[in-house]
């Protein structure tokens, strides 16, 4: 997935529950600007991809930004709590 993916799909997921960009960023906690830098791909998401992926219902892997390669990003789309494993041990 590409940067760009990253920021449609963000678009495309709130788009789909129907909600304003103002909304989404309210329920999500973050400024309106700062998810549309996102959206825009202008921003990455770092630590607000992990909230943005419980209130999309989506898994968080799905929103990793670009520069993965494709069979590690593979990889954590089917697992996704491997994310939190490596978080912990390599994010202190």
């Amino acid at each position: 997935m590409t940067g760009q993916d990253v920021g449609a799909l963000l678009r495309s997921l709130r788009e789909d529950k129907g909600e304003s960009l103002r909304q989404t960023a309210s329920n999500v906690g973050v400024a309106p600007s700062q998810l549309s830098r996102m959206e825009r791909n202008q921003r990455s998401l770092g630590s607000t991809a992990e909230r943005l992926a419980d209130y999309y219902s989506v898994p968080v892997a799905r929103l990793i930004p670009a520069g993965l390669p494709p069979d590690i990003v593979a990889i954590l789309q089917q697992n996704p709590e491997e994310i939190d494993s490596l978080r912990s041990k390599y994010h202190k």
